[in-house]
């Protein structure tokens, strides 16, 4: 069977209100028929012992007394009976007055003469009886008495059992009311809340269509309000990588096309022979840009798919960061021997993929050796939880306005290069919850990468 749904705000709210006032109502209902009627039942059982113990102790058994004017008493009274001689004439009333009516249907000397049915030879003694008579239920409290003829009799005080059902249906009233007026209340309430809904549909879909407008005004500080500011702040964001992702098609598109253009001018020439210098040489061009082609390549697709490795990351195990990082300077020293290394570095141990960890670090070492002029130090220290690795190159230091976003995706440096490689050790970096930053000295830059050790 389907879930029934209602489409309509005012509906939903309106069927949840009715259910809380219907849940309430059910709730005092089964209260009213379970606990309130046994309170209700013992309370008048109590009045009429008071009442009854009131005409036993009177002088006068024949005064009339007015406790069927009491709520609890209603319709209470008495009478005594003669238990020798069990018979519809012999039943006394002790009122000097025609006892109060019974119920409808119900003929008053037949009510009493079924009461004193009751009544046991020997003493009793204020004996509880609560029975049903014709579909009524009575209570009524029997004692053994001496009549002024000194017989025993037995004084019989009743009442029957009325429901007041009063309660119940001012309950069910004032629900009813309150179910109307939740309606009314429930088309405010949704007109109150949906209007802002709709305004942010429509501002979703504007961002849906990349529609840079104005930011939606924040009315109020509750939750529509903090979620107003949630958008907007998604907005900014999305036009933000928006405007990255144009550049950043502005720029690799540029960088692609420069070697390519020059592949293709040098190999004409060599199909033409219009080549300036040797064949070699022109060849030579050819596979120095196709390697640097190649290299860009590489790294848009692997910044491009470096999210779905690293969220599937495998192959994690215990890496020595000073044994690693030799075996990676052991490379780099010999791209330019005219650099100095200096090195110092403790044994510290971190976690992580072995492929993952040297991508981050040689693309540092790699722009570090593309800008030093003569000298790379590199200090590796342990710095509280993290192992602490500094690599420093003796280059020109980065524009103060610039040195926050080097490592995003879309940065170029002063000569105009596109490069991903800092972008892409800061993703690995951030994923192993480590730190990763870039500091201007007084000659030179230092890349300070933390990784957090074992």
């Amino acid at each position: 069977m389907k879930k029934f749904k209602f489409k309509s705000l005012t509906m939903r709210i309106w069927t949840t209100f009715t259910a809380i006032i219907l849940l309430i109502i059910c709730s005092i209902s089964f209260f009213y028929f379970v606990a309130f009627k046994r309170i209700d039942e013992s309370e008048k059982i109590e009045d009429l012992k008071v009442a009854h113990d009131f005409v036993l102790k009177g002088n006068n058994l024949n005064q009339p007394e007015r406790f069927d004017e009491l709520r609890n008493l209603k319709g209470s009274d008495h009478f005594i009976v003669n238990k020798s001689e069990i018979n519809i004439n012999d039943i006394i009333n002790i009122k000097r007055r025609e006892g109060t009516p019974p119920p409808p249907g119900i003929d008053q000397y037949e009510v009493k003469n079924w009461m004193a049915s009751f009544a046991e030879n020997g003493d009793i003694s204020k004996k509880e009886f609560v029975e049903s008579y014709k579909g009524v239920k009575f209570i009524f409290i029997i004692s053994s008495v001496i009549n002024e003829k000194n017989n025993k009799s037995y004084l019989i005080s009743y009442m029957p059992y009325m429901k007041d059902n009063r309660i119940l249906y001012t309950i069910a009233l004032i629900g009813t009311v309150f179910i109307a007026i939740g309606f009314f209340t429930a088309k405010l309430v949704a007109a109150y809340i949906s209007k802002p809904l709709k305004e942010l549909e429509d501002y979703t879909i504007r961002i849906a269509h990349k529609d840079w407008k104005e930011p939606m005004a924040t009315k109020n500080e509750d939750e529509i309000g903090r979620l107003i500011e949630a958008m907007n702040r998604m907005q900014k964001e999305l036009k933000h990588a928006d405007e990255e992702e144009k550049m950043f098609l502005q720029s690799i598109s540029h960088d692609l096309k420069t070697p390519v253009m020059v592949i293709m001018s040098h190999a004409e020439a060599i199909i033409e022979g219009v080549y300036i210098d040797s064949v070699e040489k022109t060849a030579e061009i050819i596979r120095d840009e196709a390697i640097s082609l190649e290299k860009k390549i590489k790294q848009m697709l692997y910044l491009n798919t470096l999210d779905y490795v690293l969220a599937n990351n495998e192959g994690n195990e215990d890496i020595n960061l000073r044994e690693f990082m030799l075996h990676i300077i052991n490379r780099f020293e010999a791209i330019n021997s005219n650099i100095q290394w200096d090195l110092d570095m403790d044994d510290l141990t971190i976690k992580g993929n072995v492929d993952k960890i040297k991508v981050s670090i040689e693309n540092i070492l790699d722009n570090a050796l593309r800008y030093a002029e003569s000298r790379i130090a590199i200090t590796l220290k342990k710095d509280g939880a993290y192992g602490r690795l500094e690599i420093y190159n003796d280059g020109p230091n980065i524009n103060e306005k610039n040195i926050g976003r080097i490592f995003d995706n879309f940065y170029k440096d002063k000569t105009g290069n596109f490069g991903l490689g800092l972008a892409i050790s800061k993703k690995i970096v951030s994923f192993y919850r480590g730190e990763i930053k870039a500091e201007n000295k007084d000659i030179g830059v230092s890349f300070i990468i933390k990784y957090p050790t074992i």
